[in-house]
Order: C-alpha cells, then sequence, then structure tokens
C-alpha cells in the first residue's frame, strides 16, 4: 500500500464495494436452468473472469462464438442494466480483493505467539512468490529484460513504498552495470526530469492501490511523450495499465496493512541475473577492477 491515509480517504468507495454480489456464484448457481448457448457463455465467463473488466462485448462475442445479444440477455438474468453494468460488476469484485488490507489485518487473531508471526509471515511471502511465477510468463520476463537491456538509461518512479522499491530496482540493476536512477533523486521536479527522458530511455513506474495520483499523472506525461513505461501494479487495470508497454501484476499481499515486497525481490534479482549473464565475461573484468580499487574502502 503507497499511504494508509491515502486509503482512509476512500472509505465510501471501499464500502461500496464491500456491497458488490458474488456473480461468479450467481452465475454457477443458475446453470442449470440456463440453455446450451447460455452454459457455453456462462464457462466462458468463469474461464476468463480477470479478462473480464478488460473485454469490450465485441471481443467476448468473438472469443466466446455467442452474439452480442445473447451476451446482453444473459448479463440482464443476472439483474444488471446491460453488459457494462455487469463488466462494471466484476471490476468491482477484482477491486474488493485489493481495497480493504486494513480491514482483513484487523480480522487476525491477537493471539499470535512465539514463532507464530513469523511462520505466518513467511508462509504468506512463500505463497506470493509461488504466485509470481505462475502469473508471469517466460515471454514476459523476457520481454521485461530486453527492454531495460536495450534502454540507453532506465529510470524508476513511485510514492510510499513504491518509492522504495524504484530506489531498490535503481541498485540491484546498478551492480550488473545498467544506469538506473530513481526520478525522485535531486531537486529537479519529477515532471521535468520527464521531460528530459529520450524515447531510447525507459521509466518504470510502481503503483498498487490505493494509487498515488501523482504517479498516474506522471505516466500519463510519459505516455503523451511516447516514452517507453513499465509498470509494476496489483492488478492489470490499475489506472496506471492504460498507459505502459508492459504491465506486470505482481502478488504483494500482506498480513500487515501494507504492500510486501518478497516476490518483486525475487523479480528484480532474476532480471539482474538474466543480465548479468548474458555479458559475463565483460562485468566479470570490470567488477574485479572495481574490487582491487575499492578494496581500502572495507575492513
Amino acid at each position: 500500500m503507497e499511504n494508509v491515509h491515502g486509503a482512509g480517504t476512500k472509505k465510501g468507495a471501499v464500502r461500496a464495494l464491500s456491497q458488490t454480489r458474488d456473480l461468479k456464484e450467481e452465475i454457477k448457481a443458475g446453470a442449470a436452468n440456463y440453455s446450451r448457448i447460455q452454459r457455453h457463455l456462462a464457462s466462458f465467463l468463469l474461464d476468463n473472469w480477470a479478462e473480464i473488466p478488460l473485454l469490450s462485448i465485441e471481443k467476448i462475442a468473438k472469443k466466446s462464438g455467442v452474439s452480442m445479444a445473447s451476451i446482453t440477455r444473459f448479463t440482464r438474468m443476472l439483474a444488471c442494466r446491460g453488459f457494462y453494468d455487469f463488466k462494471n460488476q466484476v471490476k468491482g469484485e477484482h477491486m474488493q480483493m485489493i481495497a480493504n488490507p486494513v480491514e482483513r489485518f484487523f480480522s487476525i487473531p491477537a493471539q499470535l505467539k512465539g514463532k507464530k508471526p513469523l511462520i505466518r509471515a513467511a508462509r504468506q511471502d512463500v505463497k506470493n512468490i509461488n504466485l509470481l511465477l505462475a502469473s508471469i510468463s517466460e515471454e514476459t520476463f523476457h520481454r521485461l529484460v530486453d527492454m531495460i537491456e536495450k534502454a540507453d538509461r532506465v529510470f524508476a518512479f513511485g510514492v510510499g513504498i513504491s518509492s522504495i522499491l524504484s530506489s531498490l530496482i535503481a541498485y540491484t540493476l546498478n551492480q550488473v552495470q545498467k544506469n538506473t536512477t530513481s526520478l525522485d533523486e535531486g531537486n529537479i521536479p519529477v515532471e521535468e526530469k520527464i521531460f528530459f527522458v529520450h524515447k531510447d530511455e525507459l521509466i518504470i513506474f510502481f503503483s498498487f492501490f490505493p494509487y498515488s495520483r501523482c504517479t498516474v499523472e506522471f505516466a500519463k506525461l510519459a505516455f503523451e511523450r511516447k516514452l517507453p513505461i513499465v509498470l509494476f501494479t496489483d492488478n492489470d487495470y490499475s489506472p496506471l495499465s492504460r498507459y505502459a508497454a508492459l504491465v506486470l501484476k505482481v502478488p504483494r499481499e500482506n498480513i500487515l496493512f501494507t504492500t510486501s515486497i518478497s516476490a518483486l525481490s525475487v523479480l528484480f534479482n532474476a532480471v539482474a541475473t538474466e543480465i548479468a549473464l548474458k555479458k559475463k565475461e565483460g562485468l566479470s573484468q570490470s567488477l574485479k577492477d572495481m574490487d582491487r580499487k575499492l578494496r581500502n574502502f572495507y575492513l
């Protein structure tokens, strides 16, 4: 979470989301009364639930083989006003899953003693890492590495804990001699720095619910300048997704109401390792030279 206070300002939105129906269960419950076409459409929707907020009714019709009129009638059977009302309710369900970290924290039993908090936190981080491995395809990973490798320079930006993540990725990539800087370093405003970024450079944004307004505006500015953008976020359709050439959804569930960085740390390390292995020979010599010159600075 970028800003706990920011989450508080959205209490009304979170409260509205908490009243969202469980549409998946409603679709499953009515299956016995569906026609053959409706059963086919229901199966398609359930199998592609995470993508529904990203798809138009035309795309769903094309992919499922069901007419737009049939899709509209089906959504009205679910007491929705039509497809777009259904789509917004599905999006509401997705947002509810990430919108209540504070409530989840206060629902945890207080009687955690000894090593129990350590074990519980470790299990959650292992779960995040496993989800990362399952969700990021090899193609996406190599595209990320390729975009970073090809960029003359890399810039990173985020607010709150995302600012720490931008510094972490800058440190990690600099270790493998990839010139990387956090945009919020120094005295020049971020929006001015974006105007000096070239099209052969790359900006990496970090943004997690409740999504910093300034991060959205900076991403929009970079997009308008036709700059390559990579986004690390917790949701495929976060407000910044429309501006990014590559969106990486990273699991960040935590027992506490802040963002866990375990999965992101693994991903950063994997990217840096891939880059280092590709230029192993040159990197090896430069690291030896640096070690020899800096040895007097260490005990």
